[in-house]
């Protein structure tokens, strides 16, 4: 019997076990046998690449917009992956709407009309959506004990309408997840961009301790957590490819982050962040939004 086959046998053998022993051991043990499952058939792609919207929800507010908007682009045979933040105040078109900010989409017509938004906009297919529930992020990063951010400043906003406090001291410190969601939040003494810029740390931050090994093993309720908080339109074995391709795109630093260029813009008092739409095509052929591949020599980690 070869050794492939027996390590197989007994991931069953332990599987069946665990479905027995406790439901969050039958999780883990799942996904080991998946991964033995992967390794023996390489041939077989479980995620293309494509482009993928990612949109943060605050399920808490009456009226839902996307706090969020991102444009994930992956590449699994080349293990890279490139992603677009698109500032919620970015005036675009919205299919039978008109001129408006991009955030409203989600709020005139949810995922669907967000999506068919974005496609118009940036001139590419996006066939997959990941919508992440904000509060469920804040359970998770309590389930992690917490999450090392580097706070660049003082930070203190309070609005009670909104069920909002900020109160945070400058200097590298674990947060829980009401203050980490606030540090992603806040924007009262800068723009969008200082937000994104956060959001972006925020990832890092958050991918770097899911990423170690005590809280893949230690705690399997974290990734059930994790899975609780997220919606999407991809199956569970293209889930797993996404996954497994992020996990290789930042372990390897393939992996780039960028904002959607253009300038500041103001109608009757209110704030627009106005498209350069020359700029903004020459980022999605640079990105491979377009569908063509993300080369080795474009691709660089913006941790700074």
């Amino acid at each position: 019997m070869s050794l492939k086959r027996a390590v197989i046998i007994a991931l069953i053998i332990t599987v069946s076990f665990a479905a027995v022993t406790g439901f969050f051991i039958g999780v883990a043990m799942r996904l080991a046998l998946l991964d033995v499952f992967l390794t023996l058939t390489p041939t077989a792609p479980i995620l293309k690449e494509a482009n993928i919207l990612i949109l943060g929800l605050d399920r808490g507010q009456q009226i839902h917009r996307s706090d969020t908007i991102m444009v994930l682009h992956v590449n699994p045979e080349k293990k890279q992956a490139s992603l677009v933040a698109i500032p919620r105040d970015t005036l675009v078109i919205i299919p039978g709407k008109g001129l408006d900010k991009v955030n409203h989409a989600f709020a005139y017509g949810g995922v669907e009309l967000t999506q068919k938004t974005i496609e118009d906009f940036l001139h590419v297919k996006i066939p997959y959506y990941v919508m992440v529930d904000l509060k469920g992020i804040e359970r998770l990063i309590d389930e992690l004990g917490g999450i090392w951010v580097n706070v660049e400043k003082r930070m203190y906003y309070v609005d009670y309408a909104g069920d909002l406090h900020i109160d945070l001291q400058p200097g590298y410190q674990k947060l829980n997840g009401h203050q980490a969601m606030g540090y992603l939040r806040f924007r009262h003494t800068d723009n969008d961009f200082a937000r994104i810029n956060r959001q972006q740390n925020f990832i890092n931050s958050i991918t770097a301790q899911l990423m170690k090994r005590e809280n893949v093993f230690r705690s399997p309720q974290v990734f059930l957590s994790l899975l609780n908080c997220v919606e999407s339109n991809l199956n569970s074995r293209e889930i797993l490819g996404l996954s497994l391709t992020l996990r290789a795109a930042y372990e390897t630093s393939r992996y780039q982050m960028t904002t959607i260029p253009g300038s500041d813009f103001m109608v009757d008092g209110i704030y627009y962040w106005r498209p350069d739409e020359v700029a903004v095509q020459k980022l999605v052929g640079s990105y491979r939004l377009g569908g063509s591949e993300l080369s080795a020599s474009t691709s660089k980690n913006l941790e700074n």
